[in-house]
């Protein structure tokens, strides 16, 4: 039987002895959320997770998504935990309380949905895409589609989704085929009509309408990017006051059969196929990318979060699984008459599987929660030159995010598997439900591909670079600062040295650009991406170790312990804070020596100027 576990004390890490959250209470944005209540979320989120979202996991990838006659309905115990779920007021955690919300940090949001994804991933798509739909009307809606719809959402009555891609226009969005023609005595309505594909919780059972945020091109508007416009279409009508008056020609024609996430609604929709689709234009003509590219970006965070929350699920469930595990004997007794029979953690390669899935697990929280610190950051910055600093440096981190942590977050389960042996092969201990359930995410939302294009393409080389400064900056303060004398001096040095490498091969792209030869960059987009992340990660997790190796000293000293005496073994062992903290210090280490050398392995290949791929006739 599959457990839950959230790693709560590495959260807490993040949130409050890395990123010190509780000093954003001083600014008027989050005056009211103090220490103690964000503590307090923390453990609501978990107990929720465990209790409500965890319970009706297995039952969402054995029952499935049922579909007959147009009717999507999701496992049964799904409705009761969204209505839970929405009461409990998680929809609204980070929204302002102007707009219904609590109020508090993105960071802290985002926190949250860790331990809700790990508990639940197919669940969590519904309440995911509406939080998404939610925060573009609030943004670009007008007062009277803030009105009709912005509370039945956030209360749960209502779910969202987001209508981007069409069966001849995947990645490539503005090369849709979805029309809309204005309605004659209803200014700001159009008639919609077309088709869309892969669509999450595009249909089901959970709530009473469904408020589609749906791309469309406005009869006559230019044919590429600058003609798309979003619209809110309803799965059925509504009067002023929010009544449901009706459908609104909105058809769900079939859901996929997928590899994984089988609990999630993945839907193909139809509108207007009675020429009865009303849509409301949202945030103006032509503006339909702009706009949504608001919610994508919400979206590949979000995505790099199920990186992170199934990663470190499957590290959970596969610490406990070794220590429990007899097999084998230890290679140092082999040649005693009678060895004795050991737990596989004992046996160095469990150790090395263990050691890669902690440390991307850490990494990709550590990046991921700096990530929502940022946005918090630049919220709360009064002055422009510091909030663009907070700024640049998330629209840097959202392509690596996304893509980093959904690679990493798949290749952590897949270890998972590993150690759990035949036993992970099979449904009992839900390993194999986690690789399935997250592969998906390096697909979505913009293939890791596209991100790799969108980072090397858009965010390095935009206004000279001066983005992509405001992140290294950060870099250097540490690897400049004292921090390169101090107990990881090595890991600082190797870290800069990864630096190096990564923007000798920016500046080596830049002039493969300038001559006009684009296809080599764009072959090389994803590795430059990896080793971006790889450095990012190793960064954060170092400084992590320092503020760890600062409270393990302070740890020791209060409890007198010598680490050079004979018992210090079992003092780590009974002592769960100082065993963490070395841990955090020990995983800060393997991660720059074992995993970001393959940054100076990505840059030899990026040198070679080998273009076999390219010249390749397939």
């Amino acid at each position: 039987m599959a457990d839950f576990y959230a790693d709560l004390r590495d959260i807490r890490f993040n949130l409050f002895d890395f990123l010190d959250l509780g000093a954003l209470a001083k600014h008027e944005r989050f005056k009211d959320c103090d220490l103690a209540t964000m503590n307090d979320i923390i453990d609501a989120a978990e107990q929720q997770s465990r209790e409500i979202l965890f319970a009706c996991n297995e039952e969402g990838d054995r029952h499935g998504v049922k579909f007959d006659a147009g009717k999507v309905t999701l496992p049964p115990s799904f409705k009761a935990a969204y209505k839970a779920f929405s009461e409990a007021g998680w929809n609204g955690l980070s929204m302002r309380p102007e707009n219904g919300g609590q109020g508090f940090p993105v960071t802290l949001h985002i926190a949250s949905q860790e331990m809700f994804t790990a508990a639940n991933v197919n669940f969590m798509f519904t309440p995911g895409l509406t939080h998404g739909s939610l925060g573009l009307i609030h943004e670009f809606g007008s007062a009277d589609q803030k009105a009709l719809y912005a509370d039945k959402m956030l209360s749960g009555e209502w779910s969202g989704t987001m209508c981007l891609t069409e069966p001849s226009a995947g990645t490539a969005v503005p090369d849709l085929r979805s029309v809309a023609r204005p309605v004659d005595g209803k200014p700001g309505f159009y008639k919609i009509k077309g088709q869309k594909v892969f669509i999450s919780s595009g249909e089901h059972d959970m709530t009473t309408n469904i408020i589609h945020m749906v791309l469309a091109r406005i009869e006559g508007d230019p044919a590429d990017h600058r003609g798309v416009s979003l619209f809110i279409v309803p799965k059925n009508k509504v009067d002023g006051k929010g009544k449901v008056i009706g459908s609104n020609d909105v058809a769900c024609i079939g859901v996929e059969e997928k590899m994984g996430i089988h609990g999630s609604a993945t839907c193909q929709l139809s509108f207007g196929d009675n020429d009865d689709c009303e849509g409301w234009l949202i945030g103006g003509a032509g503006e339909g990318l702009r706009c949504m590219f608001k919610m994508m970006n919400e979206a590949r965070i979000a995505v790099g979060l199920q990186g992170v929350a199934l990663s470190s699920l499957a590290y959970q469930r596969a610490v406990r699984y070794a220590k429990e595990r007899v097999q084998g004997n230890r290679l140092a007794d082999m040649r005693k008459a009678e060895p004795q029979k050991v737990a596989i953690i004992e046996h160095a390669d469990v150790k090395r599987m263990l050691m890669h899935m902690k440390a991307v697990a850490e990494g990709g929280r550590a990046l991921m929660l700096y990530g929502a610190y940022c946005i918090d950051k630049a919220e709360t910055s009064t002055d422009e030159k510091e909030k663009n600093h907070w700024h640049y440096q998330v629209e840097v981190m959202t392509p690596i995010i996304k893509a980093w942590c959904s690679d990493e977050g798949f290749n952590a389960c897949n270890l998972g598997v590993q150690v759990f042996g035949g036993y992970g092969y099979i449904r009992e201990y839900g390993m194999e439900q986690l690789l399935r359930d997250v592969k998906i995410a390096s697909i979505y939302e913009g293939t890791n591909g596209v991100q790799a294009m969108d980072l090397l393409g858009r965010k390095v080389a935009r206004g000279g670079g001066v983005m992509l400064m405001a992140l290294v900056n950060e870099i250097n303060k540490t690897i400049s600062g004292p921090a390169k004398e101090g107990p990881f001096a090595d890991e600082v040095a190797a870290i800069a040295k990864a630096r190096d490498a990564v923007a000798q091969a920016a500046m080596g792209f830049g002039q493969f650009n300038m001559r006009g030869d684009v296809d080599y960059p764009a072959f090389h987009a994803v590795k430059f991406l990896e080793m971006f992340g790889d450095v990012l990660v190793a960064w954060l997790l170092v400084r992590q170790g320092l503020k760890a190796q600062e409270l393990y000293t302070q740890r020791l000293a209060a409890k007198n312990v010598d680490p050079m005496s004979e018992g210090f073994g079992s003092f780590l062992t009974d002592d769960a804070e100082a065993r963490y903290l070395h841990g955090k210090i020990q995983t800060a280490r393997f991660f720059v020596h074992q995993i970001m050398p393959r940054v100076h392995a990505h840059a030899a290949s990026i040198k070679t100027n080998d273009r076999s791929a390219l010249t390749m006739v397939f």
